[in-house]
C-alpha cells in the first residue's frame, strides 16, 4: 500500500520529465587516424567527406566530428494538488565526442593529424519558479545545430545568384572552428550579436 501511494504521489507531483539525445556526425576512433603520407583520395574514401575544411598556405586542413549530447530535465509541480503557484525544475547535460583534424600539403598528401575525444558534463541547473510550466535550466542549443554539411547542401538549393554569392565560413580560408566555441573566442571574437 505504501509503495502504491509513493508511486501515485510521484505521478501527481511530476510536472514534466524529458530526455533529449542528439547524435551528430559519424563515430570516429583514434584508430581511424590515417598515417602521414596517405593520399587525400584514400582518406576521403575511408572517412567520407569532411564536415569542415579550409585552405591554408601549405595546402588544406579538414575536420571530421562526432557528438553525442544528452539533455535531461525533471519538473516537479504541486499543480495537480491545487497549488499552481510553485514548480521546481532540474536539468543536466552531458557531452561526449571526437574531433579529427587532418592537414594536407599542396600535393594532397597527409602532412599532420590531430585527434581529440571527450566525455564531460556540459552543465546543470535548477530553478524554482512561481508558476506552472517547465523552464530550460540547461541550454545546449549551441551544440545541437545542424552539421556544416547540411548548410552546404542548403546553399545548393537557393536561387543561383544567391547560391554563388554565399560564402560559407567552413569552406574558405578562414580556418576551422569546433562546435560550441564561445562567440568571444577564436575567429569569431569581433562578431556582434544583433
Amino acid at each position: 500500500m505504501i509503495a502504491r501511494l509513493t508511486v501515485l504521489a510521484l505521478v501527481v507531483l511530476l510536472g514534466g520529465c524529458t530526455r533529449w539525445t542528439y547524435d551528430l556526425g559519424e563515430p570516429l576512433a583514434q584508430t581511424d587516424v590515417p598515417a602521414k603520407g596517405t593520399p587525400l583520395s584514400e582518406v576521403i574514401a575511408r572517412l567520407g567527406p569532411p564536415l569542415r575544411l579550409s585552405a591554408t598556405p601549405q595546402g588544406y586542413v579538414m575536420a571530421w566530428e562526432h557528438w553525442v549530447i544528452g539533455d535531461d530535465s525533471l519538473g516537479l509541480s504541486l499543480g495537480p494538488l491545487g497549488v499552481d503557484l510553485l514548480s521546481l525544475d532540474l536539468g543536466a547535460a552531458r557531452v561526449s565526442g571526437e574531433f579529427l583534424v587532418l592537414q594536407f600539403d599542396r600535393n594532397r598528401q597527409l602532412a599532420d593529424a590531430s585527434f581529440s575525444a571527450w566525455n564531460e558534463n556540459a552543465g546543470q541547473g535548477a530553478a524554482l519558479q512561481p508558476s506552472f510550466g517547465l523552464v530550460e535550466v540547461v541550454d545546449v542549443s549551441d551544440l545541437t545545430g545542424a552539421l556544416p554539411t547540411h548548410r552546404w547542401g542548403a546553399l545548393g538549393l537557393k536561387p543561383l545568384p544567391e547560391s554563388l554569392n554565399t560564402q560559407s565560413p567552413e569552406s574558405g580560408q578562414d580556418g576551422l572552428e569546433q562546435r560550441g566555441t564561445p562567440r568571444g573566442a577564436g575567429q569569431r571574437t569581433l562578431e556582434y550579436d544583433d
